[in-house]
């Protein structure tokens, strides 16, 4: 077990401390040896968000020395209402239908316990521990680009997982990036050679202005033995599930970068606004390089208008049926306002991304701001037929009417997501 090494300085931020809104009496103050729920024992904390702190733990009920034995532990804050969403939409995947092949393309909970502590109930979320999220696993590689083979791969397994999600559980992720695909130890020795070498070394910490310890995290797993991990979809914190046809989403979804355009046009969406996530995503996992280049202003906030205006760059201008879904809807008022960044507390879609963005015809009122790319130009890190191909998939994903974009199960189908058939 390791021991608590030598506090580091006061005026420090550690961890959790760096976010602005960090404030101790939320976070549980975990430390290293603690047995929580008289089963689980905390070893190495690796990792931490803004309502949560990520630790490694041997599950005592377990053979303490097996890997198996070793399970990751997200303790969440007493104030964060979504680890109980959180655990309630994981139950529902983990049961649905585990005989589907894209099950085990996501990562639910094995457990979950609640825990006491100086300020109240802590709920801990009990997972199999992982390697690293993509955006950390792809720098690994050289010049951090995966080799072509492997994110094929990696790509099509995301589509099964997210064909189970969307077709067999009703749920949209809503929040599909690098950091929320995590990828699987290549074999049970390189988290044994990490426990070995962690826990020989004393853990720096730092106690914060009201008394509690926070440890410095440690999640470098070290080089790769080989090509041999699996990716699985994580975090489904803000996830939604859609029990029947009618059902839509109509708040504001996904990371500002992958923002599908129903959600910013107010016309709700459903499983396809994933599909969307995902085909923009296709270039960070392709070319570590983001598709759309012109998204925020001179004081570099997110603006929606900009936006709108490189989709219609790169894909053509929205068609009628988008438009007319855009004006029924300008007005529709959500069941509870939502508060954006600047604080402002706001009642539709149109008020919190600062619309309108179409007149009465369908014509972009800012066509000022519609820069001069084409879908065809952002695909250089690909060539011949290969980019043919990878656009060809990607022009299934963003299409501007969700019920016209493919599904995931027709997708992974996709000629450019197969292995290479190679001559005997």
């Amino acid at each position: 077990m390791p021991s608590p090494g030598p506090p580091l300085p006061p005026g420090i931020l550690v961890d959790e401390e760096i976010s602005p809104v960090y404030d101790s009496k939320y976070f549980y103050p975990a430390k290293p040896g603690d047995v929580l729920a008289d089963r689980y024992q905390t070893l190495v904390k690796i990792g931490w968000g803004v309502s949560s702190t990520v630790w490694l733990a041997r599950d005592l009920q377990e053979h303490i020395e097996e890997p198996e034995s070793v399970v990751t532990l997200k303790i969440a804050n007493n104030n964060a209402f979504s680890a109980g969403h959180e655990r309630e939409v994981e139950e529902h995947i983990s049961t649905t239908n585990p005989s589907h092949r894209g099950r085990s393309l996501i990562r639910t909970l094995l457990d979950s316990f609640e825990v006491r502590g100086p300020e109240g109930s802590y709920l801990c979320l009990v997972y199999p521990p992982m390697r690293e999220p993509l955006s950390m696993y792809q720098r690994r590689f050289d010049d951090r680009k995966m080799p072509l083979p492997l994110i094929k791969t990696y790509i099509r397994a995301l589509l099964t997982g997210l064909d189970y999600l969307h077709k067999e559980c009703r749920t949209v992720h809503t929040d599909l990036k690098l950091e929320n695909i995590m990828v699987s130890f290549e074999d049970s020795s390189v988290l044994a050679d990490f426990l070995d070498s962690q826990l020989e070394k004393p853990m720096a910490f730092k106690i914060d202005p009201v008394g509690r310890p926070v440890y410095q995290s440690r999640n470098d797993f070290g080089p790769l033995k080989s090509l041999r991990s699996i990716p699985q979809l994580v975090d489904f914190g803000v996830a939604t599930r859609l029990e029947e046809d009618d059902d839509w989403g109509v708040w504001p979804i996904q990371p500002d970068h992958f923002r599908a355009p129903e959600v910013i046009l107010g016309n709700g969406w459903q499983m396809p606004a994933d599909i969307w996530n995902l085909g923009v995503l296709l270039w960070d996992m392709i070319g570590g390089k983001e598709l759309f280049r012109h998204i925020h202003d001179q004081e570099g906030r997110y603006d929606a208008k900009l936006h709108i205006a490189e989709m219609i760059a790169l894909l053509g201008p929205p068609p009628p049926e988008v438009i007319q879904r855009y004006q029924y809807m300008r007005e529709y008022s959500w069941p509870n306002p939502v508060r954006r960044e600047d604080s402002r507390l706001c009642e539709t879609a149109e008020e919190y991304f600062c619309g309108p963005f179409f007149d009465e015809k369908g014509r972009s009122l800012y066509e000022d701001l519609i820069p001069d790319r084409k879908l065809g130009d952002t695909a250089s890190f690909l060539g011949g037929e290969e980019k043919e191909a990878f656009l060809d998939l990607a022009k299934g994903m963003l299409v501007w009417h969700p019920d016209l974009r493919k599904t995931a199960g027709e997708l992974a189908g996709h000629h450019f997501l197969q292995p290479k058939q190679t001559s005997a």
